[in-house]
């Protein structure tokens, strides 16, 4: 591998030395060695997946194949619908509220200057720590602390090879930018060189146990994927979800702001032509193929770690930051606190632990993941997490679980969701309430209902009694 594409960076001061380690050579798979950690984000992929249900357009045959290995999390939630608040919320375990990291434009490190990183935690504890793609947040608003990192070797994100010229057919700004184009590409996929190296640094031999992150880029706008994943979802059969007529005439302002953010995104693909370029239509068909790209990737990492022969020894994290928007509720993007820009893919496999091909239906947040993994290797608990270890439902998947998971789309505006219930409650006091038993699109808002006080009531008691303001930054 070339080593200019790669930036090294110098162990954390205090990473314990063999005596130090000792403490910890027990795991929860093996007696005589610490479990390796495969740490797998991908950006922006929804829960339109045949992994949620067969019958969904979305195709993920490595995401089911990897999903009998341990438990699915069905109603799995990210902290904040967008990039960064979420990326920070599961490496450093604080929510945005905790955190005061709210937006993409938040630079986290410098925010929490002292906060100790989940690959932070494993390093302290005698592992090697190694990152590859997207895992914090691209630019400086993602950037780590070179005298503090969270991992000892960072490889570089390959810059996009962008096409001469956009796929859809746009000729003026912003939807003419490669950064909101769509189609099929041709040239390497960034992810590629991404599981390249992680292939590589997986099947190298090492003495200390790995915590390997690896950022899968797509589906992630622009939508691109090689012409073999569009020939899966032929123009004729893609399937658009369901657009109601004046959907949003029952949503707060605030709401319909959240789903405005990247309106001329929507505005754009939606007045085209059906057989355009740039057609709504061929903006999801992009993405479900963008989608199953990214799922061939998962695959070709499962498959480099079977042959290792070190998979039984393996705890497996699969988690997305954020869902997706593609035309229902009136939006093209994420941003919002509704059910497809909350709801994300999350896979655990542990190995002696987690039970093999079960499903939770149990909401849980990806603040989970950093108490979690912190148990399953045996590793000191960090004070101050805002999420809770989720080992008891790996061992048993229908325990009852007491707690719904709690999100955040700038400060003030949060979403609470239990079992059947999604509860909205934004910084102006205004609300919304969705019974996802009967209406999983969320077209009903029913928060100005009466007989749903107690309902609200109940929700609202998990909402935050006070919130970071995010610091100025000199």
């Amino acid at each position: 591998m070339d080593l200019s594409r790669r930036t090294l960076l110098t162990s954390l001061a205090g990473v314990t030395g063999a005596a130090g380690a000792s403490a910890f050579t027990r795991s929860v798979s093996s007696a005589a060695q610490r479990p390796d950690v495969l740490f797998i984000a991908i950006d922006d992929l929804n829960n339109w997946l045949t992994l949620y249900d067969p019958k969904n357009p979305i195709r993920t045959p490595n995401l089911e194949r990897l999903a009998q290995r341990g438990v699915f999390f069905s109603h799995a939630y990210a902290a904040a619908p967008m990039c960064n608040p979420s990326r920070t919320a599961v490496m450093t375990g604080l929510r945005p509220t905790t955190s005061g990291v709210y937006t993409n434009a938040d630079p986290w490190r410098r925010i929490l200057p002292k906060a100790v990183t989940i690959s932070q935690q494993f390093m302290n504890s005698g592992y090697l720590a190694e990152c590859g793609g997207k895992v914090f947040h691209h630019g400086l608003t993602g950037a780590d602390d070179p005298a503090n990192p969270s991992f000892r070797l960072v490889f570089t994100k390959v810059p996009e090879r962008a096409p001469a010229k956009n796929y859809n057919g746009f000729t003026e700004r912003p939807l003419s930018s490669t950064g909101y184009d769509f189609g099929e590409h041709n040239q390497k996929m960034t992810d590629v060189d991404l599981v390249e190296w992680a292939t590589e640094e997986l099947r190298k031999p090492r003495k200390d146990p790995l915590f390997l992150a690896t950022g899968i880029f797509r589906p992630h706008l622009p939508f691109y994927s090689p012409p073999e994943f569009f020939k899966m979802y032929p123009p004729d059969k893609v399937v658009l979800p369901p657009m109601p007529e004046r959907d949003l005439d029952d949503v707060p302002p605030i709401g319909r702001q959240l789903a405005h953010t990247e309106q001329f995104l929507y505005q754009g693909v939606s007045s085209q032509a059906t057989d355009s370029p740039g057609s709504l239509r061929r903006f999801v068909q992009s993405y479900q193929a963008a989608a199953t790209f990214a799922d061939s990737m998962v695959g070709r990492l499962l498959d480099a770690l079977d042959s290792t022969g070190r998979t039984q020894n393996t705890i497996i994290v699969l988690w997305s930051d954020n869902g997706y928007h593609l035309g229902d509720k009136e939006n093209c993007v994420k941003f919002t606190l509704w059910e497809k820009s909350c709801n994300v893919p999350f896979i655990i496999i542990a190995p002696g632990v987690a039970k093999a091909g079960a499903r939770c239906s149990q909401p849980v947040s990806l603040v989970d993941i950093f108490p979690t993994l912190l148990e399953l290797a045996s590793l000191p608990v960090l004070e101050g997490l805002d999420g809770n270890s989720l080992v008891p439902l790996l061992r048993r998947p229908d325990l009852e679980w007491d707690r719904p998971a709690f999100m955040t789309s700038g400060r003030g505006n949060h979403a609470v969701r239990s079992r059947r219930w999604r509860y909205i409650h934004y910084s102006d006091g205004t609300e919304e309430l969705y019974d996802h038993d009967r209406d999983p699109w969320e077209w009903t808002n029913l928060a100005k209902d009466s007989k749903h006080a107690d309902v609200i009531k109940a929700h609202k008691a998990w909402l935050p009694k006070q919130e970071r303001i995010t610091p100025e930054l000199r």
